[in-house]
């Protein structure tokens, strides 16, 4: 998977935005949708630039904690344990290729997918 889509999917998948804004609990509903989708952005920007600048080692290594540690220093400003669940999400993500095949009739997305497996971890 491309790092744009590892990283979109981290945010989905691990991204709790009620516990990185606790401000929105108290925020008029037509106001969330745009400081959302504007955070949401900010987060994605900034991950693709400390990961294209800083994270070839990390991705390459494996090393979620030096990823997640760098992106800290570079101000991404999401709690550590959180922030290194997305960390871990991009490095098993960007071991996959998936291609879009296409849509079914019913609506479910087919994608083409080759995954590289650790098998000694599954042997312990």
């Amino acid at each position: 998977m491309s790092i744009d889509a590892c990283i979109a999917h981290a945010i989905h998948s691990d991204l709790d935005i009620l516990e990185v804004l606790p401000e929105l609990k108290g925020m008029p509903v037509e106001s969330l949708e745009p400081y959302i989708e504007n955070y949401i952005l900010t987060v994605q920007q900034e991950f693709r630039m400390v990961i294209s600048e800083q994270g070839d080692e990390y991705i390459r290594s494996k090393d979620s904690a030096g990823l997640c540690a760098t992106c800290m220093s570079h101000g991404i400003g999401i709690p550590p344990k959180m922030l290194l669940r997305m960390c871990q999400t991009i490095m098993q993500l960007s071991n996959i290729d998936a291609k879009f095949i296409l849509d079914t009739e019913d609506g479910t997305s087919l994608f083409y997918m080759k995954m590289e497996i650790d098998v000694a971890e599954f042997a312990a």
